[in-house]
């Protein structure tokens, strides 16, 4: 089978194109710039490369031609402006529609403005990088009814690759590394992108439609940290701040992750049971955090 597969430049949609690549499937990759050195090692493993532009349709008309799958996502966090995310989604789901695609897989995160709480609004989004994906979930359902499409959507979870990059830990003057997530009790559903990776290839294989999570383990923030600390031989505490307090912290997005984190707790029975484990591990057996800590322990600090 041919499977299409975006942002293989990005950690997510390379892993999803390495994993089918080396579970002999063909692949051919999406990307903006086909001169980047990040598709050197999936081109070696045979993976054909087309180049697109997201915000471009007319760069999209003939990308998917010959496909019989494709998995589509967007990057949120390249350009942080959810109606670029919005147009972006809505011209990859066309251009797949419009090339005859059999299964559309589409990476995608709950629209929390449809759910009631008291979480406030930052504009028009409560989660801006939730919201418009969630809201791409309507218009891919639609689109695929009227033309007789078979489409998944695989809802994410915290990404483990998370603690290589935004969450990186660092040291205090006390030698201690604080963990700071404005969660306490409840569970994070939490993904390594090897396990997104092993969900599209059962998504296609089975194949599984409609809705459908994935995650490789629920944590508390208290068991991360222990985690943490246990492999990387460390110092890591948990420590919990308010979400005001959390949006208050002045990097970018600090505003969306904190109302994604009150999200997650408000909603947590609701957000986990998507993202149902039992259910994920008839599939594959996923990947746990402290057996993903100790396989990059030299890149997490």
């Amino acid at each position: 089978m041919l499977i299409g597969v975006c942002g293989v430049t990005g950690k997510q949609g390379g892993a999803v194109a390495r994993y089918l690549l080396e579970n002999n499937y063909q692949v051919r990759g999406l990307t903006r710039n086909v001169d980047s050195e990040k598709l050197n090692d999936l081109v070696n493993l045979g993976m054909e490369v087309r180049q697109a532009d997201f915000d471009d349709s007319n760069s999209l008309q003939s990308v998917f031609e010959g496909c019989d799958a494709v998995f589509i996502m967007t990057n949120f966090w390249e350009h942080m402006n959810p109606t670029r995310e919005f147009i972006q989604g809505k011209n990859l789901i066309d251009s797949a529609i419009n090339s005859n695609i059999k299964h559309i897989i589409w990476s995608t995160l709950e629209d929390t403005r449809r759910f009631n709480d008291d979480i406030p609004y930052i504009g028009e989004y409560k989660v801006p990088h939730f919201d418009e994906k969630g809201n791409l979930n309507t218009y891919l359902e639609s689109r695929c009814i009227e033309s007789n499409t078979i489409y998944t959507n695989l809802y994410t979870s915290f990404f483990y690759e998370n603690f290589l990059s935004t969450m990186k830990l660092q040291s205090n003057e006390n030698g201690v590394y604080p963990l700071y997530i404005p969660m306490n009790d409840t569970l994070l559903p939490m993904v390594s992108m090897l396990d997104i990776a092993k969900m599209v290839r059962c998504i296609i294989e089975k194949p599984i439609l409609g809705n459908i999570g994935v995650a490789s383990q629920h944590l508390t923030c208290s068991k991360i940290a222990e985690i943490l600390s246990e492999t990387l031989e460390r110092d890591v505490r948990h420590y919990y701040l308010p979400y005001d307090k959390y949006k208050q912290l002045g990097f970018p997005g600090a505003e969306d992750l904190g109302n994604m984190f009150e999200f997650k707790n408000v909603h947590n029975s609701r957000f986990c049971s998507l993202r149902n484990l039992t259910d994920i591990k008839l599939n594959f057996e996923t990947t746990s955090f402290r057996e993903w800590c100790l396989e990059h322990k030299d890149q997490l600090l």
